[in-house]
């Protein structure tokens, strides 16, 4: 019976003999055959033995769910509008033959602890799971579901998902038991797990319905109008320097863990509902426009830890470069060396375990999220930003200002790639972030950093740390998931996300102006004083500031002829070695015995003295062949700097050059200790991140050891080159306290004469800053009056846009009560934001339009691209006027916001803050 039973054949389970137990095995067959035609009530069960795969069953499970899927919402969206409870089980004799087409089974309900409900169905019913939906719950599975979950459980889950994203499906389903006095076990999670993700899709196909009611489906509409102070743009306003802000950059948190060897994956679905997700075809487009850069063979080994020097020759994906690798020799020197993005190699490639390595995600000034793509095995390669800047400049048009940690060197990939052309044409720029700004070289911090940048506004362009600080709850449930749940939860983490982002707009936009006005206070008044103290004007302040950017431009560049300068005395100076050495062996050679010469017997001595004479023979012609070819280099070095006489140790211009070359070899010390002091701010900065565990703690701990003896190693050097140029030389002590770029660019003011320079003055240098500060204020002021004008006209739009869908909105559409509840806490939301926009308007110092203005494009207030019909008794928010000349008031409904709201800090702002303390603590 097992071989049959291995062949896919039925198999009996074990019962009672029937029959005479003299049968034969041929006449109790027959018995059984019989039995099996004559009577349907036969106690023995068959079972057969699925042979299927694990793959091919869920895949026939997922078929089912997409063949009633449309009937699964048109029922949910019935239940929402009149749902009937289920009935309550049979007080008794269960055993009882069903007279109809009702069905009891299991259920989980957090609100009533109900075990079991009888589930009503008609004749005409053809899927269980539809049954399921009208009485308020969602089968384990499509087809004979053994449990049912409540639809209001689900819905409480997905709430809690929302707010806390880091609460499993385990959890919540542990939580059930508990509640229902049950041990837990897997299965729930399981059925748990299949349900929600029904549950999801179901709620994901009524959006979509609500969307296309509204208008709201046309390509790319979330990007184009989920932030109304980018996008929404008014007739009349001043032009803006850049129409839109982005951040862009990558995060290895939201890895995932591929299959275990060669085992296939059961859920095979993907996810391409979101539009958040850039499709893979679509980055790939880019994977070769940067290649990354071969190692020579004849390269030597890669430096030791302690050396600590960055190896750029690194294995990446298919050849495919970093964001760094198509901008070789053209960023400031040391930019990118000291950030992650183009630094050690473990940085840049990825363990082979995981499938997906992270997101290279984008959103605006205002935090709402653009696009992402996923990085797939692979560490932060360059078509991810590159992929990221063409779908902008696809949608968003001319004048946009991109902000990457590593700025000032992508934008020189960008500008070499398929994507140049058109990135000049429409106006578009890159630049650093503000916290990663001042890693980087002090070249690139006076044209790159947003202090530095005209029409950037107070923007540091660090919203993606922001983002990513929030989305990390996700990765200790997403890195397990299989990729279509993965992307499930992080799309529904990113809506909430620019939910949450959409309700702060106007305490943002009230904040920055705060912010904007008190800089513009203090230092206006600053500066003022420092221009007389100095007797100088504005214009003088601004002739410094762009006098210290071309002296910094310069100082790093070495001429051409500096550097054959350079090859010419390192040739005299190994002609001259060699010509020594050359004379020493043809003396040895001729004239003079070994100096350790020692009598030996004839018969050895002719052997032996052949052979040592042969080897001062051959070094004698190596020597005599170098000293030849160096005299050929030399003759056409010569031959092209026109130097007719050979300089000498005594020429001035042979002295000149040496000490240059003692001075550039200071200079590269003063580099390294630099970088390495630079790495180890930033690896204190981790090991006081509030989530960093304890291995990885230990590690950094550890490499902070070696590091701090490459900083004393670098030290020494340092100033053994600086004794010979009677440089001050560095105390070990005050190098470890060194935190800022400024301290180690001073050291190299004594070779360029910056001292000299009227703009050194520390006075000066500091004033210089307070009025880019001072500019960079009056432009967020600027921007902020535009942004909350058109954040109020979009309000105003948006409520006489959904007053003409709810007046034409029939009462039999099954759309109704989800469309209504979609206006109704959109406007609860709006409600606040006019209080907000209110308290900007009361402000003293508030120099923009109170009134709300019209949208480019229309005569008329417009929202979503329809011109609702405008009536004088359309009715507003609650709690929102509009007077007769059009101005915003707010009635004695609207909600009261004090000042103290503004003092109560949130979880998220706390850990920041104690991430900082840490920080700052721990520097020294």
């Amino acid at each position: 019976m097992a071989d049959d039973t291995q062949q896919g054949h039925w198999e009996d389970e074990a019962e009672d003999v029937i029959g005479d137990d003299n049968l034969g095995s041929a006449d109790r067959s027959a018995v059984f055959d019989f039995r099996d035609i004559v009577s349907s009530r036969w106690k023995g069960q068959r079972l057969y033995v699925d042979h299927r795969t694990w793959r091919a069953r869920r895949a026939n499970e997922f078929w089912h769910w997409e063949e009633v899927m449309d009937l699964l919402v048109d029922t949910y969206l019935e239940w929402q509008q009149d749902s009937t409870p289920p009935l309550p089980p049979p007080p008794s004799d269960t055993d009882a033959e069903p007279e109809n087409y009702d069905f009891e089974i299991d259920v989980v309900d957090l609100y009533h602890l109900t075990s079991t409900a009888i589930i009503r169905r008609t004749p005409e019913s053809t899927s269980a799971a539809v049954d399921l939906i009208r009485a308020g719950f969602i089968g384990n599975t499509p087809v004979k579901p053994s449990l049912g979950i409540s639809i209001k459980t689900l819905e409480l889950f997905r709430v809690i998902r929302l707010h806390r994203p880091s609460f499993s499906v385990e959890a919540f389903a542990e939580t059930l038991c508990y509640l229902y006095s049950k041990p837990y076990q897997r299965r729930y999670r399981i059925a748990l797990s299949d349900a929600f993700d029904v549950y999801l899709t179901i709620r994901r196909h009524v959006d979509t319905r609500v969307a296309k009611h509204l208008g709201q489906d046309s390509p790319n509409y979330r990007v184009l109008n989920a932030c109304p102070p980018c996008n929404y743009e008014l007739q009349g306003e001043p032009e803006l320097t850049y129409r839109h802000m982005i951040a862009i950059d990558g995060n290895n948190s939201l890895k995932r863990i591929k299959g275990i060897s060669n085992r296939q994956i059961g859920d095979t679905r993907q996810f391409q509902d979101s539009d958040y997700f850039l499709s893979h075809e679509f980055v790939n487009i880019y994977a070769n426009e940067v290649k990354a850069p071969q190692r020579p063979d004849n390269s030597p080994n890669p430096p030791t830890e302690d050396d600590n020097e960055d190896n750029n020759y690194v294995d990446k994906c298919n050849g495919e470069g970093d964001p760094t690798d198509g901008a070789s020799g053209t960023a400031p020197i040391g930019c990118t060396d000291k950030w992650k993005a183009a630094a050690k190699d473990d940085k840049k490639k990825m363990w082979a375990i995981f499938d997906k390595a992270g997101i290279f995600a984008s959103c605006c000034r205002h935090g709402f999220i653009l696009w992402i793509a996923d990085m797939i095995k692979s560490g932060e390669l360059a078509k991810y930003p590159l992929a990221i800047v063409a779908k902008a400049l696809q949608v968003l048009g001319t004048r946009t200002l991109f902000g990457y940690d590593i700025g000032c060197k992508f934008k020189v990939t960008v500008n070499t790639s398929s994507l140049g052309p058109e990135f000049a044409s429409k106006g578009c720029q890159f630049c650093v972030d503000a916290f990663h700004g001042y890693t980087h070289n002090y070249l690139c911090q006076l044209f790159d950093h947003p202090n530095a940048v005209d029409g950037i506004g107070l923007e540091d362009l660090e919203t993606m740390e922001r983002v990513f600080s929030a989305s990390n709850a996700l990765s200790s449930i997403t890195c397990y998931m299989t990729a279509y749940r993965r992307r499930v939860f992080i799309d529904l983490h990113f809506q909430q996300w620019d939910a949450e982002k959409y309700t702060n707009l106007a305490t943002m936009l009230y904040n920055n102006y705060r912010q904007a006005i008190d800089i513009i206070k203090r230092n206006t008044q600053d500066v003022a004083d420092v221009l007389t103290l100095k007797n100088i004007d504005e214009e003088t302040l601004k002739a410094y500031i762009d006098d210290e950017r071309s002296f910094f431009a310069t100082l790093g560049n070495e001429p051409d002829d500096n550097l054959h300068a350079m090859a010419y005395v390192d040739l005299l100076d190994e002609l001259q070695t060699v010509e020594n050495k050359l004379n020493e062996a043809s003396l040895h050679f001729l004239h003079q015995a070994p100096v350790d010469y020692q009598f030996i017997s004839p018969e050895s001595s002719y052997a032996q003295g052949l052979s040592m004479t042969r080897r001062a023979d051959t070094a004698r012609r190596n020597l005599n062949d170098r000293h030849i070819r160096l005299l050929d280099d030399i003759a056409r070095l010569e031959d092209r700097m026109n130097i007719i006489t050979r300089w000498t140790p005594a020429s001035p211009e042979y002295q000149k050059t040496a000490k240059y070359i003692s001075d550039r070899k200071y200079e590269r010390a003063l580099d390294k200790l630099e970088k390495l002091v630079i790495q180890r701010l930033f690896e204190l900065h981790k090991l006081n991140l509030a989530n960093t565990g304890y291995r990885a703690r230990t590690h950094i701990a550890k490499s902070l050891q070696s590091r701090s003896k490459a900083i004393q190693n670098a030290v020494k050097e340092v100033n053994s080159a600086a004794v010979p140029l009677g440089h001050p030389t560095l105390d070990w002590e005050k190098v470890s306290h060194y935190s800022f770029l400024d301290e180690f660019n001073l050291l190299r003011q004594a070779r360029s004469s910056a001292t000299k320079k009227e703009w050194a003055d520390p006075v000066i240098r500091e004033t210089m800053r307070r009025y880019q500060r001072l500019q960079r204020a009056k432009e967020e002021v600027v921007r902020c009056n535009i942004e909350t004008r058109r954040l109020h006209t979009s309000i105003i739009d948006e409520n006489r846009y959904f007053n003409e869908v709810l007046t034409s909105l029939d009462v039999a559409n099954p759309l109704r009560l989800a469309v209504h509840d979609q206006i109704t806490r959109r406007r609860a939301v709006n409600e606040v934001l006019l209080a907000q926009i209110s308290r900007i308007h009361s402000l003293p110092e508030f120099s923009g339009n109170p009134q709300p203005g019209v949208r480019k494009g229309s005569t008329a207030a417009v929202f979503n691209g329809m011109v609702p019909h405008q009536t004088p008794d359309t009715p507003l928010p609650s709690g929102e006027t509009i007077s007769p000349n059009n101005e915003l008031t707010l009635s004695s409904r609207m909600p009261e916001l004090s000042d103290s709201d503004d003092d109560d800090p949130g979880d998220e702002l706390l850990g920041d803050i104690g991430g900082l303390v840490d920080f700052v603590t721990n520097v020294t």
